[in-house]
C-alpha cells in the first residue's frame, strides 16, 4: 500500500513538473545570447520595404518600428515555446542552469561576438575559446534544450495567418496608421 502511495506521488510530482517554456523566459535567454534584437531588426527591413510604411514621418516610422518589432519577438518567442513543448520549463532550467556556467557565458558572449561579427561583415572571427570550454559547449549543444530552442526558429508557425489584419489593427490603434490589410502579405 506504501509503495502504492509513493508511486502515485511520483507520478504526480512528475506529472506537475511538466509545463510549457515561459515566453518571457525565452525572452531572457534569446537576451543573453544578444537575440534580442531579432524582431527590432526584422521591423526595420519590413518598414524599408514596404511603401505606405515608408511614406511615414520619423515619429510614424518609430512607433510602426516599434510595434512591429514587439509583434515579431511574440511571433518568435511563442514559437520556440511551442518548440520546446510541454516539458518547455525544464529545458529553460537547463538552459538557465548551463548560462549560469562559465562555458555557458563563453557560449552567451560568443553569440553575441558571432552576430556583431556578420552584422559588421567580419567573416575571419575567432570566439578565443579553448578546446575544453568548445567541447563543453559542444555537448550542450546536442541537448534537447538547445535543439528544440533552435527549432524554434525554423518554425512555420511562427506567423499566423491572420498577421496582415494584426499589423493593421495595431498600427491604426497604437501609431494612428491607416493600412489595407491587402497591402500585407
Amino acid at each position: 500500500m506504501r509503495a502504492i502511495a509513493l508511486l502515485t506521488g511520483l507520478l504526480m510530482a512528475g506529472g506537475a513538473s511538466a509545463a510549457p517554456a515561459d515566453r518571457a523566459d525565452i525572452g531572457q535567454i534569446m537576451q543573453q545570447l544578444g537575440m534580442g534584437r531579432l524582431g527590432a531588426d526584422s521591423a526595420t527591413g519590413l518598414i524599408e520595404n514596404f511603401p505606405a510604411l515608408q511614406m511615414q514621418d520619423a515619429a510614424g516610422k518609430a512607433c510602426a518600428t516599434q510595434q512591429v518589432s514587439a509583434m515579431l519577438d511574440v511571433q518568435v518567442q511563442q514559437g520556440i515555446v511551442d518548440s520546446m513543448g510541454a516539458d518547455g520549463t525544464s529545458l529553460v532550467k537547463e538552459w538557465k542552469t548551463f548560462l549560469a556556467t562559465d562555458s555557458g557565458s563563453d557560449m552567451a558572449r560568443t553569440f553575441q561576438a558571432t552576430a556583431a561579427a556578420i552584422a559588421s561583415g567580419d567573416a575571419d572571427f575567432d570566439a578565443g575559446l579553448d578546446e575544453d570550454r568548445k567541447a563543453e559547449i559542444s555537448r550542450f549543444m546536442a541537448t534537447p534544450a538547445f535543439q528544440r530552442f533552435i527549432d524554434g526558429f525554423g518554425s512555420e508557425s511562427q506567423l499566423p495567418a491572420d498577421i496582415g489584419q494584426r499589423l493593421v489593427d495595431v498600427l491604426q490603434r497604437e501609431c494612428r496608421i491607416a493600412l489595407d490589410p491587402e497591402q500585407i502579405s
